[in-house]
């Protein structure tokens, strides 16, 4: 009885085992399975870039002459548009680049390179895999050359000034800033700009090629200033920024903080040239010493040599973000200095810039009277107080209407 008990049990035991092993057998092969599953991909997109001619890229930066809701006027050249593909985390706020291509828009343009509005459609060759989030990030940037005979061309372009395309690398991260070159200075910042735009990709199939357009925005912004009427007596006009410029910006714009109360400007980074917030040369957006040939009558037209006259200018210039200054240190964004005597630097007077009214990518410019600030009745400082927002052109007087300066030094 006892000896049947041990062959039964035995059999039990083993045919539990049996059933253990054909069920490992089983989970493990499902598991083998999954693992070994084909990825399903994605390959042979087509992706379609426009560059906006609402402050579209140029290589010197116009005399703007017309109403703020106009486009800008004058010669505008995206030269070269690369396409950088991004494998983004979950929370889509970072992610790493994976490829790059050169999209060919000056050889799909031709010598007929667009002067305003443009797009073109591109079909490049890269896996996606179904389910990952994929961000494609355009950047159109000025590579014009002397060789290129390209109008208003001044030996500068964002290549050289900001590296691109090669400096933004294989396996960097978004968040990683576009930085002004060594040994380039505020004067190859003036002068240079470029422009990003991005779309996600999320492909749900293998057949899923459904990626929406990529509109290309200036990561810069422009200044432009005309003055008349200037006394005889300034040699030299300075606009200058409350702070040395900065030298870093996001690839892509950082949206601003919008509460109840105010907006907060997050698309800057503090990044000062020369690492000094006060560094002279960084805080010099324009520097215009005048010369005969700025002599003009009251009715605009040059007159070398005459005495009575006065001078006249228009400049242009670009610039990285900035944030709004704190207003317990700062009194003014922009500043424009009037010198009298330019070897020693004297400065006649100053006059702090206000802002006048913002548009949808322009701001107007005036400046402003001493008792706006600091009167104690009225306290209109906020209006001198206002950041340097990328994709705006701030305009401190038109060619048709510049800012009179007949009685700046009285």
């Amino acid at each position: 009885m006892k000896g049947k008990w041990v062959m039964k049990m035995k059999q039990f035991i083993h045919a539990v085992f049996c059933a253990l092993t054909v069920c490992g057998f089983l989970l493990l092969g499902a598991s083998c399975s999954k693992e070994n599953e084909p990825v399903q991909t994605v390959e042979g997109v087509t992706v379609t870039i426009a560059a906006q001619s609402d402050l579209q890229t140029r290589t010197s930066l116009p005399v703007y002459d017309g109403d703020y809701g106009n486009n800008i006027s004058g010669v505008q050249h995206v030269t070269d548009v690369y396409l950088y593909i991004y494998e983004m985390n979950e929370e889509r706020n970072d992610g790493e680049c994976k490829a790059r291509f050169n999209v060919g828009w000056k050889e799909h343009f031709g010598t007929d390179i667009p002067t305003e509005t443009a797009e073109m459609q591109y079909t490049f060759a890269y896996t996606f895999t179904v389910g990952k989030i994929y961000r494609l990030v355009a950047v159109g940037v000025d590579g014009a050359t002397e060789q290129d005979n390209m109008p208003g061309y001044d030996g500068m372009n964002s290549i050289e000034t900001y590296g691109l395309p090669k400096s933004i690398e294989i396996g960097s991260k978004l968040t990683a800033p576009i930085m002004l070159q060594k040994d380039k200075t505020p004067t190859d910042m003036a002068h240079s700009e470029f422009f990003t735009g991005f779309v996600d990709f999320i492909p749900q199939s293998e057949s899923d090629k459904n990626i929406e357009r990529i509109d290309l925005w200036r990561r810069v912004a422009g200044l432009q200033v005309c003055l008349t009427n200037i006394p005889r007596e300034v040699e030299r006009v300075r606009i200058l920024l409350y702070n040395s410029q900065n030298t870093k910006v996001n690839i892509l714009p950082v949206p601003a903080a919008v509460n109840e109360h105010n907006k907060v400007i997050a698309d800057y980074i503090t990044s000062p040239y020369g690492g000094d917030s006060f560094n002279e040369e960084g805080r010099v957006l324009m520097d215009k010493v005048f010369t005969e040939k700025d002599i003009v009558d009251e009715n605009g037209n040059t007159r070398i040599g005459s005495s009575s006259s006065a001078y006249q200018c228009s400049m242009t210039a670009f610039m990285l973000p900035v944030n709004i200054p704190d207003r317990e240190r700062y009194d003014y964004t922009l500043v424009a200095e009037f010198v009298t005597t330019s070897i020693t630097g004297i400065v006649g007077t100053s006059k702090k810039v206000r802002l006048m009214k913002p548009w949808q990518n322009s701001d107007g410019l005036e400046f402003g009277e001493e008792t706006d600030i600091g009167t104690g009745i009225i306290d209109n400082l906020g209006k001198y107080l206002f950041p340097i927002e990328a994709n705006h052109f701030y305009c401190l007087g038109t060619r048709s209407q510049p800012i009179d300066c007949s009685s700046v030094l009285e």
